[in-house]
């Protein structure tokens, strides 16, 4: 069972094919493969369960009342019905209705091979170009802005920023496509092979420009260091290559840093572990920490980097109180508390957040206002669509597989809410407003813009 604070379509959805992340309207969790998958593995043991009379009947007795009236219903459909109905499509229209009109918008049933993506999204590891899109704007028309490019990633190598409007795309200057619709965009990139070549064509500060690029796999790196002399990054299948990329951020000042977190996935705690120790070499003893935009992780990950910012205490200390249905509650712990390795009695630690930063990334938040770290006024919610708040995810899915060799099927299912480890405050379906007290910025996706003025807010 993995615990974990996923992505939600809200904020993206990843198609392993090819890697682009979206912010779109919510999609239909399931399609008919869920019911071959469910037939496949399912119809051939009823099958063999079936030549033995006694077994059969035996079996039969176990189901309740539901399911054998579910079972005379498919019998008599498949036996009578004018129209052809196949298992597949049976058991597609049962999977739809679970997934999306049972369950909440983060639960949902797995088949083997969205499992495996599951698995292999933990690690880092992706397929595709390394885009999140924001496909609307505040007014509702359509565009394709890049609002992150993700570390180490075939559009992080040829120079695509955040900020950047696609505005068309072909496979040579001579054949592009004029469009801002994400639908059609998808198109084209779900004909691209990985490696063939395509050309994306730009709008940034009102200057066109084109870009030769690929889908690639890459694995993703999720921190980001920069001072007002350096900028790192941390990469490799570890995290633990340190590359000199980026520019410094000018408007610190020599005592701060800026660190970007933008998941709490794959080798983030590595990552965040050196970006904090070249805090610690460079002399610095203030920090922004960028939330932006950070959808949450897994738990453990989670557990790790709060070790940071358990300020006063020594030793694990409660990050995180699980609260289940039934009225069972899990405490999760800190691996450690480094808030003295890297902190002064006069650090100042500020956060950006804004209405993607979510679910682990708001625990987070918790936790540090909890062990004050920092209070509601160090922290400066960036504004989307004209509005300034966090997600606000208090809740907590679980992961159960249906096996462990071979293709294995999974269910995830929210089960737990999350609150705070000291107030028990819980913030899901509300998040961290402008009420609360904290400082608020407009949008603005030119260059350092929105970092620039948020910094400027919560320093003066």
């Amino acid at each position: 069972m993995k615990k974990d604070y996923p992505e939600t379509e809200e904020f993206f959805t990843e198609d392993n094919a090819d890697g682009q992340q979206t912010r779109p309207q919510p999609q239909p969790k399931t399609d008919e493969k869920r019911a071959s998958v469910f037939w496949n593995k399912f119809g051939s043991i009823a099958l063999a369960v079936g030549m033995f009379a006694a077994g059969y009947f035996t079996s039969d007795l176990q189901y309740d009342s539901g399911l054998k009236a579910l079972k005379r219903i498919k019998n008599q459909i498949q036996t009578h019905y004018y129209e052809k109905i196949t298992d597949e499509q049976f058991y597609g229209v049962l999977f739809d209705a679970v997934n999306n009109d049972l369950l909440d918008l983060y639960s949902e049933y797995m088949t083997p091979d969205e499992y495996k993506s599951m698995l292999s999204d933990a690690t880092g590891e992706w397929s595709g170009l390394g885009i999140t899109f924001l496909t609307q704007d505040a007014q509702g028309n359509k565009q394709l802005l890049v609002q992150r490019v993700s570390g180490n990633s075939p559009a992080e190598s040829v120079g695509i920023q955040e900020g950047d409007c696609i505005i068309g795309y072909g496979m040579d200057e001579s054949s592009i496509t004029e469009s801002n619709d994400y639908e059609q965009f998808f198109e084209f990139l779900q004909a691209r092979a990985k490696d063939e070549i395509f050309i994306l064509k730009i709008s940034r500060n009102g200057q066109e420009q084109t870009f030769e690029i690929c889908k690639k796999t890459f694995v993703e790196n999720y921190v980001f260091y920069r001072s007002s002399t350096t900028a790192y990054s941390f990469t490799g299948k570890e995290g633990t290559d340190i590359t000199a990329l980026g520019e410094p951020l000018t408007v610190l000042d020599e005592k701060t840093a800026y660190i970007r977190l933008t998941q709490f996935n794959g080798n983030a705690a590595t990552e965040f572990k050196l970006a904090m120790d070249k805090f610690k070499e460079e002399g610095k003893t203030n920090l922004v920490l960028d939330l932006r935009s950070n959808g949450g992780g897994y738990m453990n990950i989670l557990q790790e980097i709060a070790s940071y910012f358990c300020k006063g205490e020594s030793g694990s200390s409660l990050v995180a109180l699980a609260k289940y249905r039934e009225g069972q509650k899990e405490k999760f712990y800190s691996k450690d508390s480094y808030y003295e390795d890297y902190f002064q009695e006069t650090s100042k630690i500020k956060v950006l957040a804004d209405s993607l930063t979510a679910s682990a990334s708001e625990c987070l938040l918790g936790s540090m206002l909890d062990y004050g770290a920092i209070t509601y006024s160090d922290i400066c919610l960036s504004e989307r669509n004209g509005v300034a708040k966090t997600y606000g995810k208090g809740i907590m899915q679980s992961t159960y597989p249906f096996g462990f060799i071979g293709d294995v099927d999974a269910i995830k299912l929210t089960t737990a809410q999350i609150y705070w480890p000291k107030s028990e405050n819980c913030i899901h379906s509300r998040g961290i407003l402008p009420e609360d007290g904290t400082k608020t910025v407009s949008e603005n996706y030119e260059k350092d813009a929105e970092i620039s003025n948020a910094i400027e807010k919560l320093f003066n």
